[in-house]
């Protein structure tokens, strides 16, 4: 049975959020949840998930009140002021730039695993075809997008199949643990906060649902749904598996407890994980830097994919400690903002929106002082 456009548009408008929000991120959450405790990760990406997807049903209805497509630091300028644009833009590039930078390494690595190439060329490949991607606009992006997210969905089960058919899974991992160490409890928050950040693709969402905008409060709920549950079988997969052995970036543990036909499918999944958001992240700083005002497109891409590959090329900071700084700082300020231009979008935005959740004053006070007090556990 065919499906009619706008169960095709829903798909894609969904695929396009969960497939910004799957990323690498996840390939750093096993570790930091590993850190923490298996029940205590669990519990960081249950509440940080509903507490994100909130986050994103705000800026969804930002969005709807607002005329014409604007992404989110033109939104937060309108509601804000230019002083709130400007720290969206320093928030917005700390998490764009230091993701972009660590996909690039990353990507490098699982090329250079699987051939004979060596780490920078794999790097430089991936960089040149993840840029035209971006380049090329958001129906090919959707496009990639849904693709790259039902081969994630694949591989994770199969790794699991692969996991079960050889009783490969250490149950024992996740028996209740003491308390570590307070940097051990917070160690989840920035890297699961990154890894559930889709902010970016709302506006695209609207632009993508077009005349099909009330679906979008649906859209973002099930493209939370998605990772929630991805990130927890992932989590459980990788823990389960690598027990005491597990390494910051998770595939490689997984590939050496698995053998190598696993080895092959891990880094497949590694490199869907990281393409999907590098594309939409690249996509939305060119975006961004036009924004600025009468910066040519090319001119935005060079500024835009330059310096995270000048980074790569000169060794910067690991993986992991880009991700959890991007995360912990770069995203909580952006929430933080988000709230407040929630708040003054209902006061000021003009158009009656397709949905609307209240006031919620209290709960956006809850959220500013969780994203607050986040930022500041990165320090401990």
């Amino acid at each position: 049975m065919s499906i009619s456009k706008k169960q095709y548009i829903f798909i894609r408008a969904t695929a396009l959020l969960s497939g910004t929000i799957i990323g690498a991120g996840i390939l750093a959450i096993p570790y930091a949840v590993y850190e923490a405790g298996y029940w205590l990760g669990i519990l960081y990406i249950i509440i940080l998930g509903i507490v994100m997807m909130f986050l994103h049903l705000m800026l969804g209805e930002i969005s709807l009140r607002t005329r014409g497509f604007l992404d989110v630091p033109e939104l937060i300028h309108k509601y804000l002021g230019k002083k709130g644009h400007l720290i969206a833009l320093g928030s917005l590039f700390i998490i764009i730039y230091g993701a972009l930078t660590a996909y690039i390494r990353a990507a490098g690595d699982i090329i250079s695993s699987v051939t004979v190439l060596p780490s920078y060329t794999g790097s430089m490949i991936f960089f040149i075809i993840g840029g035209y991607l971006a380049l090329r606009g958001l129906k090919v992006v959707s496009k990639w997008e849904l693709v790259f997210g039902i081969g994630m969905i694949l591989i994770i089960v199969t790794l699991w199949l692969k996991a079960l058919s050889i009783n490969g899974i250490d149950w024992t991992q996740f028996q209740l643990v003491p308390f570590r160490s307070l940097s051990a409890s917070f160690s989840p928050y920035g890297v699961i906060l990154f890894a559930y950040s889709g902010l970016i693709a709302i506006p695209y969402i609207k632009k993508l649902l077009g005349k099909q905008v009330v679906y979008m409060k649906s859209v973002i709920k099930l493209g939370f749904l998605i990772p929630l549950f991805l990130y927890s079988l992932f989590v459980t997969l990788v823990i389960g598996v690598s027990g005491v052995d597990i390494t910051p970036v998770a595939t490689v543990s997984l590939g050496q407890k698995l053998g190598g036909q696993a080895l092959v499918i891990i880094n497949i999944f590694a490199l869907l994980a990281i393409s999907t958001s590098f594309i939409m992240l690249g996509r939305s700083l060119i975006e961004s830097y036009m924004s600025l005002g009468k910066i040519h497109r090319h001119t935005a891409t060079i500024a835009t994919f330059l310096p995270p590959m000048g980074l790569v090329l000169v060794n910067g900071a690991s993986f992991n400690s880009v991700l959890n700084y991007a995360g912990g700082i770069g995203v909580s300020i952006l929430s933080i903002l988000i709230v407040l231009t929630f708040w003054r979008s209902k006061r000021i935005g003009k158009i009656p929106p397709a949905y609307s959740l209240g006031h919620v004053k209290w709960v956006g006070i809850i959220m500013i002082t969780m994203f607050f007090i986040g930022m500041v556990s990165l320090f401990f």
